[in-house]
């Protein structure tokens, strides 16, 4: 028996190992999430320019990071947010504005409201601007227009008890951009 003294440290050990699940939380509205973990693909399409990169979006209450890979000529880039602050970080410089969609023109040429972003990506309409939305017959965002871009929300696809968006094109006059998401991550 006192051979055996090892196994109850070996099964702490094993058992710090382990990754705990993160606990879900049924959501059954897209207003409901406030949390979130995204990942796709956003292109864009200008007069003068075009490109596209892959980004990786982490959103909560306060806060807000996107980080881009082999974006639109930086090769990578990191846009933070909290409320009155916005960072942009890439291998060309840094920047600092009062909000995120200032610091996306440094990426794209023209102004990507980020904070309307955080709510059309959800199917949801910006609170902080009049808009016009048309809506199907499962209540779901077909078209919206708002901030002076047309937007078309043609993908839902279901996470959890909640279809969200998987991909929305947008248009404002020659300014195009298309957002596709690969995974959505809701958090508690």
């Amino acid at each position: 028996m006192t051979r055996l003294w090892w196994l109850p440290l070996l099964a702490l050990f094993l058992s710090a190992c382990q990754t705990r699940p993160l606990p879900t939380t049924d959501f059954t509205r897209p207003d409901q999430i406030q949390r979130w973990e995204m990942n796709g693909k956003l292109g864009y399409r200008t007069p003068e320019d075009g490109g596209s990169a892959t980004f990786d979006w982490e959103q909560s209450p306060r806060h807000g990071a996107i980080h881009f890979s082999g974006p639109l000529g930086f090769g990578s880039a990191e846009l933070t947010w909290r409320p009155g602050r916005a960072r942009l970080e890439t291998g060309k410089g840094e920047w600092q504005a009062r909000s995120p969609g200032e610091l996306a023109w440094h990426l794209t040429g023209f102004w990507l409201p980020v904070s309307a972003l955080e709510y059309w990506s959800r199917g949801l309409v910006w609170p902080g601007a009049p808009a016009q939305a048309e809506e199907n017959e499962a209540g779901q965002l077909v078209r919206l227009r708002q901030l002076g871009w047309n937007l078309e929300f043609d993908r839902y696809e279901p996470v959890g008890q909640v279809s969200l968006p998987h991909r929305i094109k947008a248009r404002q006059d020659a300014n195009h951009f298309t957002l596709l998401i690969r995974e959505w991550r809701p958090l508690p």
